[in-house]
Order: C-alpha cells, then sequence, then structure tokens
C-alpha cells in the first residue's frame, strides 16, 4: 500500500479533525482508524457517513509506503496494525502538538507546532497551501479545536488555536455542529461514574505536591471518560488528579494537571501511554485497577517534582542592617559581603524595612551618607514566610520587580531569596551540568597564535604606527597592553573594522592621561570604571580599560569593578569569541592569546557564553548572542542555547532597565538585516517577552524588509546625511498597535525624548498620511503633503506602501521635488514692477509646483515668462 493516515488509540475529536484534513493534504491515502474510539468521534461518524473514507484497525492489512501520523508523537499509541506494516524504508510524516520528537522512528519528519489543539496546526497548513475544506469538514476541525482546548480556556490554547478557528468560520464552520458533538451536558449514566470517581477520591502528598487519586470499576463499558476526570478536577481545584476506570478486562489512566511540577505525560508514559504535561492517558490490559493504582503510587514518587519551600533555598542567617546605622555604614556592610541588598532590622531584631545598593549610593549622591538608614529605607515591601512555596517567591521578584524577598519568621528575617536562588533551584541539575562543562573549558590552558603579519596588512599604516608606539609607551610604563574585543574578533572573521579597544594591566585612566600628554591628544576619564577615551590628533579615538572583574550585585544591575588580571578581565566578557587579545607590547607584539576557546568557536561558527550565569547577570547578553548569530552566520552552542531558553522562560528580561534593552535593540536595527535578527528572537519568544501584547505578523515582517531597501535607497543618494534609522524599526514595530500600549512600552524602554516624539509623530500620522499620498492628483499636492517633515519620517513613508506607485511618490520627492528651486528670485519680481510681501511667497511657490508637476521647463526664460503672467494677475 502506497500512503496511510492513521492517529492514536482512543481517538478523540482533536485527532479526528486532523485526520480529516490530512486527508485533505493526501488525498491518494488510505485512512486506517483506531477501533478504539471516544464516543463522540463514534456519533459524529456515524451521523456524517460521507465525511470520511476509512478503514478499521482490525481490517486494515499490508505494507506501507509512506505513514503519515497525526496528533501523537509515540509509534506505541497508533494502531498495531498500521505500525507492524512499516518497513525500514517506509516514510513517516508527524503532525503533532505534544512533542517534536517521534518516539521509536529517529528518522521521522515531525511537523511541531506548540497549540492546544493538532488540528489548527492542520488547519494553517491547508490555509498556507491554498486548500479549502468543505463546510463539513471545516465544522468538524472547529469540532477538534474546540474539543482540545475546552472551548479555548486550556492554558495550553495557543495564537494558533484561535487563527485557525477564525479561518475555519469564514469558511463556512457552523458553531452549531460544534455545539452538537462537544460534550457539554452530562448523561445519567456520566454523573453516576462521576459520582464514583468523586467518592473514590483521595488526596496525598508526594514531594510536597497534592495530588488526587481515584478509581472506578464497571463490569461494562461506560464510554468517554476522560472529560469527567476534567472535570473533576475543575470541581475539586487540586493541583493534579489521575483516575485508574477499570472495564472490560483493561484500565484506562487518565492524568489531567494544571501544575508544572505534575507532568501526567510522564506519569502515564510509564504505563505506555502518552499526552500533554496538562492531559495524558494510557490503556493498560491484563491489569486491574487496583495493581494500576499501587504502581502509579510508586511512579508519581519517581516522577513528580517537589515542591520546594522557600526555607530550602534561603540564604540563611541573612546579613542585616541596623536601622540607627548610617547610610555611609550599611553602603560599606553591603559592598563588605558582596550584596546588593539587606534587610533593616530594629533594636530587637525585627524587620522594618530593606535597602538596596542603588538606593545607597543615591543618598550618597544626594549628601545623605551621614543620615540613618531608617530615613532612607524602603518600608513598603514584600516578605515570606520560610514555608511559602517558591511559586510565590517568583512571582514577588518577577512580578513585582522586587530584587530580593526577605523570609521572616515572628518579625525577625531568617534569610533571603534572590533571583539567582531560585533560577539555581529550578534548574540546580542542569545548571550543574551545564557549570561542569564551562568550568572544564576555562581550566583549558591557552592557546597562542602570532597576527602581527595580518595586523599590518589590515591595518591602516597610521593606525598601525600609533598601536606600535602605544606598545613601546606600555613598556616604559611597565604594564602589560592588549588589543581585545570585537576588532580581534574581526580580524579572525575577516570582517572590516578599526574600532580598537585596548586594556591595560594596571590603571588605565592613569595610563591614558601620561599617554595623552606625550602625543598631545584629548583624554577624557571614567574613574568608576576605570576606563577612558583618548583622541589623537586627526581624530582618532581609541578606548582603555583596566584589566579587571565586575561583579554583578543582582540579576540586571550595572557591576562594580575590581582590578584584575587579564584572563580575570575577559572572563567577565559576554561571549567567547570576544575573549580574544592581541599583545602590543614590542617584544611580543602581535601575539594572540585565546583563554576560552574563542578561536575554535569562530571556525565552527558557534556563539557561547563564559559561564552558566551569563544570561543571569546581564540578560541583554540574550539579545547580542542573536544579534551575532544572525550577522556572522553562527548558531548558539547548544548550552547556550539552553540557558538562553532557561533565561527567556524565567521572564528576566523583567530585572533589566528599560534604556539597556532600548540601547541593545537599537543595536539590532541598526544591523545590515534586522528582519533575520527579529526572526530569531521570534523563534525564541523574546519579543512577546518585551513586548507581551505586540504582534509580530507579516505585515511588519514585510515592512521591515522594505523599510531595509529604503535605508540602502538613501545611503546610496545622501551618504553625507545623518539619519537616525533605527527609528524606522521601531516604527514598524510598534505601528498599528493601540498607541496607549506603546507609549507604556517607550516609557518603559526610555527612549530619549526628541526620538520617542518622533517615534509617535510616525505611528500617529504615517498611514493616514501615506493614504492622502496615494490619492493626491499632482506632484505638488504630494510635495505640499510632506514639506518640512523629518527624514525619518519621511523614509518610513517611503517604506510603507506596498505598490510602487506611492512609494516612488515619496522617492520623487526625497531625491528631487525638495531641491526644486526656481530660476526666478524676487529681484526679479521687483524689476516686473511688484512690491516686496507675501505675494513674492505665493508666486514663487506657483512657478516650483508648475516645475513639480512637469508644466514648466528648467528654463529661466520660460519661467520669466510664466513669472510675469503671475505678476501681472496679481496687479488686476
Amino acid at each position: 500500500m502506497e500512503s496511510v493516515i492513521t492517529t492514536h488509540k482512543n481517538m478523540d475529536l482533536d485527532s479526528l479533525g486532523a485526520v480529516v484534513a490530512a486527508k485533505k493534504l493526501f488525498p491518494e491515502a488510505t485512512v486506517v482508524l483506531p477501533d478504539a474510539k471516544g464516543s463522540d468521534v463514534i456519533k459524529l461518524l456515524s451521523e456524517n457517513p460521507d465525511l470520511l473514507e476509512f478503514v478499521g484497525e482490525s481490517s486494515f492489512k499490508g505494507k506501507i509506503k509512506k505513514l503519515i501520523v497525526v496528533d501523537t508523537d509515540s509509534l506505541e499509541r497508533i494502531p498495531k496494525s498500521v505500525a507492524s506494516g512499516l518497513s525500514p524504508d517506509s516514510e513517516v510524516i508527524v503532525y503533532d502538538h505534544h512533542s517534536p520528537v517521534f518516539s521509536q522512528v529517529e528518522e521521522a519528519d515531525v511537523h511541531y507546532k506548540h497549540s492546544g489543539s493538532v488540528t489548527s496546526l492542520m488547519v494553517l497548513l491547508l490555509k498556507g497551501k491554498g486548500i479549502i475544506p468543505s463546510p463539513l469538514e471545516a465544522s468538524v476541525m472547529l469540532t477538534g479545536i474546540y474539543a482540545d482546548t475546552g472551548s479555548f480556556r486550556f492554558p495550553t490554547t495557543s495564537p494558533l488555536d484561535f487563527v485557525a478557528a477564525a479561518y475555519l468560520l469564514a469558511l463556512g464552520a457552523r458553531l452549531e455542529f460544534v455545539k452538537k458533538y462537544l460534550p457539554l451536558e452530562m448523561s445519567d449514566r456520566e454523573l453516576d461514574v462521576l459520582k464514583v470517581l468523586k467518592d473514590n477520591l483521595v488526596v496525598t502528598e508526594v514531594h510536597g505536591n497534592r495530588i488526587g487519586i481515584t478509581y472506578a470499576r464497571f463490569d461494562s463499558y461506560v464510554g468517554e471518560v476522560a472529560h469527567l476526570v476534567s472535570k473533576l478536577l475543575e470541581i475539586t481545584g487540586l493541583p493534579a488528579l489521575l483516575a485508574a476506570v477499570e472495564t472490560q478486562g483493561a484500565t484506562f489512566l487518565i492524568g489531567r494537571s494544571q501544575t508544572e511540577k505534575v507532568d501526567v505525560s510522564k506519569v502515564v508514559g510509564r504505563f505506555g501511554g502518552g499526552g500533554h504535561p496538562e492531559a495524558a492517558s494510557a490503556t493498560v490490559k491484563g491489569k486491574t485497577a487496583f495493581e494500576v493504582l499501587e504502581e502509579l503510587r510508586r511512579v508519581l514518587y519517581e516522577e513528580v517534582e517537589p515542591l520546594r519551600r522557600a526555607a530550602d533555598i534561603m540564604t540563611s542567617p541573612p546579613i542585616t542592617v541596623k536601622a540607627g546605622a548610617s547610610v555611609k555604614e550599611a553602603r560599606a556592610l553591603l559592598m563588605k559581603n558582596s550584596i546588593n541588598a539587606a534587610p533593616v532590622v530594629d533594636r530587637e531584631g525585627k524587620i522594618v524595612g530593606i535597602v538596596s545598593r542603588a538606593l545607597l549610593d543615591k543618598a550618597v549622591y544626594m549628601g545623605l551618607e551621614e543620615e540613618r538608614v531608617s530615613d532612607v529605607m524602603e518600608r513598603d515591601f514584600f516578605s515570606v514566610s520560610p514555608e511559602t512555596s517558591l511559586d510565590e517567591v517568583e512571582e514577588i521578584i518577577v512580578e513585582r520587580h522586587q530584587t530580593f524577598v526577605p523570609v521572616v519568621e515572628k518579625g525577625r528575617p531568617v534569610g533571603v531569596i534572590t533571583r539567582t536562588d531560585i533560577l539555581m533551584n529550578l534548574y540546580r541539575n542542569e545548571l550543574a551540568d551545564i557549570s561542569r562543562f564551562y568550568e572544564k573549558r576555562a581550566s583549558l590552558s591557552p592557546r597562542f597564535k602570532n597576527v602581527a603579519a595580518k595586523l599590518k596588512e589590515v591595518l591602516p599604516e597610521e593606525l598601525f604606527n600609533l598601536i606600535k608606539e602605544i606598545g613601546k609607551f606600555a613598556d616604559e610604563r611597565k604594564v602589560n597592553a592588549y588589543i581585545i574585543g570585537g576588532f580581534v574578533r574581526d580580524l579572525i572573521i575577516g570582517r572590516k573594522n578599526f574600532d580598537v579597544d585596548i586594556v591595560i594591566e594596571g590603571d588605565a585612566t592613569v595610563f591614558a592621561k601620561e599617554l595623552a600628554k606625550r602625543f598631545g591628544a584629548k583624554v577624557h576619564t571614567y574613574e568608576r570604571f576605570k576606563t577612558a577615551t583618548v583622541v589623537f590628533k586627526g581624530g582618532k579615538r581609541i578606548d582603555f580599560a583596566s584589566a579587571r572583574t565586575e561583579v554583578y550585585r543582582a540579576p540586571g544591575a550595572l557591576p562594580e569593578v575590581d582590578m584584575a588580571p587579564l584572563k580575570k578581565d575577559l572572563m567577565r566578557r559576554d561571549f567567547t569569541i570576544n575573549t580574544l587579545a592581541i599583545k602590543i607590547n614590542e617584544k611580543e607584539f602581535g601575539k594572540l592569546i585565546d583563554f576560552f576557546g574563542g578561536l575554535k568557536d569562530i571556525k565552527d561558527k558557534k556563539i557561547r557564553v563564559l559561564h552558566s550565569l551569563s544570561f543571569v547577570e546581564d540578560p541583554t547578553r540574550i539579545l547580542r548572542a542573536l544579534r551575532f548569530a544572525t550577522r556572522y552566520r553562527f548558531e548558539l552552542g547548544k548550552h547556550t542555547e539552553r540557558l538562553l531558553k532557561i533565561a527567556v522562560q524565567r521572564k528576566l528580561f523583567k530585572t533589566v532597565e528599560g534604556q539597556r534593552i532600548y540601547h541593545e535593540l537599537k543595536q539590532i536595527f541598526l544591523e545590515d538585516n534586522p528582519l533575520r535578527v527579529m526572526n530569531k528572537l521570534e523563534k525564541y519568544r523574546i519579543i512577546s517577552s518585551l513586548f507581551p501584547s505586540i504582534s509580530w505578523d507579516r505585515f511588519k515582517k514585510d515592512l521591515f524588509e522594505r523599510i531595509r531597501k529604503v535605508i540602502i535607497w538613501h545611503k546610496l543618494n545622501f551618504p553625507e546625511k545623518e539619519t537616525k534609522y533605527h527609528i524606522l524599526y521601531f516604527g514598524a514595530l510598534f505601528l498599528r498597535e493601540p498607541l496607549n500600549r506603546v507609549e507604556k512600552y517607550i516609557k518603559e524602554l526610555a527612549v530619549p525624548q526628541k526620538e520617542a516624539e518622533l517615534l509617535f509623530q510616525i505611528l500617529k500620522n504615517s498611514l493616514p498620511l501615506i493614504k492622502k499620498v496615494r490619492l493626491a492628483g499632482k506632484n505638488s499636492e504630494v510635495y505640499e503633503l510632506l514639506q518640512n517633515l523629518p527624514e525619518e519620517f519621511l523614509l518610513f513613508l517611503a517604506a510603507l506602501p506596498q505598490d510602487e506607485e506611492t512609494r516612488n511618490r515619496v522617492l520623487n520627492y526625497l531625491k528631487s521635488w525638495r531641491f526644486i528651486k526656481p530660476l526666478v528670485n524676487g529681484e526679479d519680481l521687483k524689476s516686473m514692477g511688484l512690491k516686496p510681501g507675501p505675494v513674492f511667497k505665493k508666486i514663487l511657490s506657483k512657478l516650483k509646483y508648475a516645475i513639480i508637476d512637469g508644466e514648466l521647463p528648467n528654463d529661466r526664460e520660460e519661467q520669466l515668462t510664466r513669472a510675469k503672467e503671475l505678476v501681472d494677475a496679481e496687479k488686476r
């Protein structure tokens, strides 16, 4: 047999909808349905015999060349007669929303999307291919979506489900049909089964998780009971529920969960079943409900994650600040213990507030260093007890933006919990494995390579000689000097980059001042960060920094700086490809040093962080990682990708100042092709993490691409014009979004005021203005609409329309119309006997408009003639 379509045993409405869609995709395939079907599926098929031609599981025999499987991630869950028809040469195509992997068949072509219903995935595939289902088929598919999303109420429901449902309704799917087959009202028999399940319910605690376990035994078949287990979970409000229902020689194990700690797909998977973390089932033959329950209790202790409490992960005893201490003393205490915040206690040791380094720094800046801590501390804060669940602690840190949480018992702080504590608890084993990988890498001996010849080949002669002189000056001062960062990375990759940063093993501010004095250059120093910028004669700027370590006191905070040798300095960098250093002291000039495998990662085209807490220390590195990966066409290292996903999942961007996120987005928008970076951000769900309500759709993607082309055109035609190109992409990202929501995002990002005003001008006016441009009858009307607008606004308008005629009108204004000036001037009008006044501007404007409209050539004599006519008309 050539092709077969099938699905899982105990077939439900979603799998039926997916099978119908698969038949539309593969019309030549034979549909083989399992004998075990839900009562709602049996009813729908019997009442709609023209819907689908199919063969029953027990009637099917034959060899299969191509197998199409829907709504399951396991070969064991499809009909045995179908599985036995496979050979090593069989092609297997899977459409599923449970897992991107199809177990037992490694070569399977898996089409996976996170959605509440697999039918939704199939419907959008049909839409993309232009395949139109009949109203009956569309109604069946819509029923499947409603069933598996709980009428769009289940937490697994995704935007895909809404889009697919809306599309099916547009094709004629009927809600009356959906209502008819959804199990909305329970029969007397179902009520009896539900009562038995409720009466037999026992709530047990597994690793701190409350889990309901129940059972029922029936002599005859009672029909589909999965929805009754869901109903019981809804009634009880338990985090998770498992039910063993025995009937006709088999026991059905059904699991439902509302907590991440209890993944019922893992639990029932031990019994040969499968499904979602929130909903799963298994058919266990040859065992009674009691035997299944006995084994279930053991499995639960092996598969369920412990629900830990605040007391399990808190740092105890906490370092506290006395309310009577001075601001200066409190700040010194926090710095001495390398902490960013602490509880404030009164004389009896009871907590009365909290203080942070940022708060104390601000107080010192305002001249309050001798004031009491109690006068400046935060009095409005959240605390927890030792028994508080970690979910509640994390909510305080993430949603309420409190950098750390005091753990309080009987009014006294007994511990503190930070964001890092939460993260290390959730991913302890995984982060430990990843940390070992990075520790092993960091412990390797450094690799060396001489690149002196390459430096001379690539660098302009004047810059090359200047660097050599700086190296000699470092020898005089008896310090080591190294070129580091992006310049070295791009030198190895083969990309042009003359932005030189130099690290000094010593005090870079002192070095830079003395160097500037020697060369007659200007210098700007930044004592806090031990950095300096020297501007040499001719305008060349070189940045200098002390080899240093940066200690991040909290996720997303700015670093504190201490002096350190080169390796420790490089350890604070974001990625291995940015850790390469070239020594420029005279004796070892051009010696490249690689401590962390950066050369190999460049060769392998990999972006890797240096340690497992890199994204915790600075979540903006996530944006840089994807920007570099796109720019250089590299991939994320396996561990780096996992760490990135963890950081996004735990909403670490909420710990970062908006201004820093804005800076990184700006850098993305200044790349050659920001769309490619944005698509990577979408892949890792970063756009929705940064802007939860923003849509990233085809319209915006196409607009990004048109903006890219308009910017290329503008740079070619106006290379000298300073333009904030990144504003165009911010405009595209926020276009067609509610302005009140955009205003909130812009405020959170701390967009500079002038840029924010320009952005709002674009967002408010671009769509109505481009419509007027499209409808304008004459070129001069377009000129009047566009004159005096900012360059960025004009470029945005040029990119906005999809039709070339409208776009060319804006481009013509940019390129020529705005520069047109009549060859007639005010002196000419005076000579014609016209007195100076507003009429001069009126006549000259008419001449300009006539030239723009092509009614008047660029010829002075003809323009003088037209001007005379206009002057005469004014005199009359």
